[in-house]
């Protein structure tokens, strides 16, 4: 676009600056300057400001945007990216945002030199994808991305990354000098992989300025997932090595800036069970079924040993669901059943009777299978929770180790073996948690929880193995439904202090 286009629109940041208020044509001349490329630098900011320092940072950038381009030589020992990451981190001033906006649209108007003003172009689509300009600025730069955006691939990948930044907030970290490197040379597009639960994998392209949200919106379409308050029932989690979570990402998280390191991989789960379920989707099944069946498996839905018929039913339906003709072998039985309750139950009652539910569930698919098993798991009382092992608690109603469940609306602590409930806190009800220090080398660390009214105000501790990862994810839960009144987390607290909490362990 030339310079007639940015003229017209009046660019009232740049109208104070150096100019009289006469309108001659001299001030007219002066105004085109402003908004056109030139070939000397300037010799003071665009934009009129009154610091000193602020205007001796906006003619460098200028500089090296110049370097950049290539309409100047680099300094000896500077190369392209040295130059990219000056400016990008100058931009983290918001006092400098704008005049280099105003720099970048300057020097791809009416650049004489088509490569070099790609590479000026190559600048403002990094510069959109990170910062938005002002709300004073904002209208002048996207009028000039649309009248541009209709001849330039790079103005309207440009105005795609601005209203993505507006959207999303823009990428928190500059990025690394691989990544870098990789976006000057055009390499925008990533692989990425998704672990979901049943061993399915999910492979989808990534950009430099995808977030989470995207990512998952796409990934639940593909199981059949089209309604919002659905789609935000899953989220994306860091697990480093060999299983240890990392915390869940952020919906308006940027995943180049996460997913980082070879020992780092992502994973999806359900963490909220509040839309009603629904099987019309063969990926939709085999991911939830993968899910209930690890956490039934680990003793995390809860079911008696006593109960021989149901525990024989789900492992009935986990056999049919491996497509399974032949009778299941003792080692099958053992398989199907969750580890804790080995020694309690009458495991020739439970083979007994799987016997009769397979021949009841004769001509049942895999597919039903599952369908079945998830629907059966679903009435058991901690379904819809993520739950927690605690080893210990402040308040003597648990005798010994219990589950603590979290969803969306309370906290649950529950007896695993009389499944009776313990106690139950109302997520609005919480004011304050706080990480505790383990009191020894073995020992887990602690969460403190104040919860209730002004008027009766509430404490309760658990000791936990996982309480980073319940931090994590309740903080998570904060952020999509504000459920809490206020959830300040502190610093963990020195084993001394915690003493003087508990008086002493429970």
């Amino acid at each position: 676009m030339g310079v007639g286009g940015l003229s017209k629109q009046g660019c009232p940041p740049l109208r104070p600056l150096r100019l009289g208020q006469t309108g001659g044509d001299a001030e007219r001349k002066a105004m085109a300057s402003l908004v056109q490329y030139s070939k000397a630098p300037i010799q003071a900011s665009l934009i009129s400001v009154s610091d000193e320092d602020v205007n001796r940072q906006a003619v460098g950038s200028f500089q090296a945007l110049m370097q950049f381009m290539g309409d100047q030589s680099k300094p000896r020992g500077k190369n392209d990216l040295d130059l990219l990451y000056g400016l990008l981190k100058l931009c983290q001033e918001e006092n400098l945002r704008d005049e280099i906006y105003c720099q970048a649209l300057k020097q791809i108007t009416g650049h004489p030199r088509p490569r070099l003003c790609a590479r000026g172009w190559t600048f403002l689509s990094l510069l959109t994808g990170y910062f938005p300009p002002s709300t004073l600025l904002m209208p002048y730069v996207t009028k000039f991305l649309q009248h541009s955006a209709r001849s330039q691939e790079l103005a309207r990948r440009c105005q795609g990354h601005l209203q993505h930044t507006v959207k999303y907030g823009g990428r928190r970290q500059l990025p690394s000098p691989g990544e870098m490197q990789a976006f000057l040379k055009g390499q925008v597009v990533h692989l990425l992989l998704i672990h979901l639960p049943g061993g399915v994998e999910y492979k989808t392209n990534t950009h430099t300025f995808t977030v989470a949200a995207e990512v998952l919106e796409e990934m639940c379409g593909q199981m059949g997932i089209t309604d919002p308050h659905e789609v935000q029932e899953f989220a994306l989690f860091l697990i480093k090595g060999e299983g240890q979570l990392v915390r869940p990402l952020w919906p308006r998280e940027y995943l180049t800036s996460e997913v980082v390191g070879l020992d780092v991989s992502l994973h999806s789960r359900r963490l909220s069970w509040e839309t009603p379920l629904h099987f019309d989707n063969p990926t939709y099944v085999s991911t939830h079924y993968g899910q209930v069946l690890r956490d039934y498996l680990q003793g995390k839905l809860l079911v008696s040993a006593q109960e021989d018929a149901r525990l024989a039913r789900l492992a009935a339906l986990q056999h049919l669901s491996r497509n399974h003709e032949e009778p299941p072998s003792e080692q099958d039985l053992l398989a199907y059943l969750p580890k804790q309750l080995l020694c309690q139950m009458n495991v020739a009652a439970v083979t007994s009777l799987m016997g009769q539910e397979l021949w009841q569930l004769r001509g049942c698919s895999s597919q039903e299978a599952q369908i079945s098993f998830i629907e059966a798991v679903s009435e058991l009382p901690l379904f819809g929770y993520s739950v927690y092992m605690v080893l210990r608690v402040s308040k003597p109603a648990l005798p010994g180790p219990g589950l603590l469940g979290l969803n969306r609306q309370r906290l649950i602590l529950m007896d695993p073996s009389s499944q009776e409930l313990c106690c139950s806190i109302a997520l609005r009800d919480l004011r304050r948690l706080r990480v505790l220090s383990p009191l020894g080398p073995e020992d887990s660390p602690g969460l403190e929880l104040n919860y209730g009214s002004a008027d009766n105000p509430q404490t309760i501790w658990f000791e936990l193995p996982q309480v980073g990862g319940l931090c994590a994810l309740r903080r998570w839960q904060k952020r999509l439904t504000q459920a809490c009144t206020s959830w300040p987390v502190t610093q963990a607290l020195t084993a001394p202090s915690r003493r003087r909490i508990l008086g002493q362990r429970v």
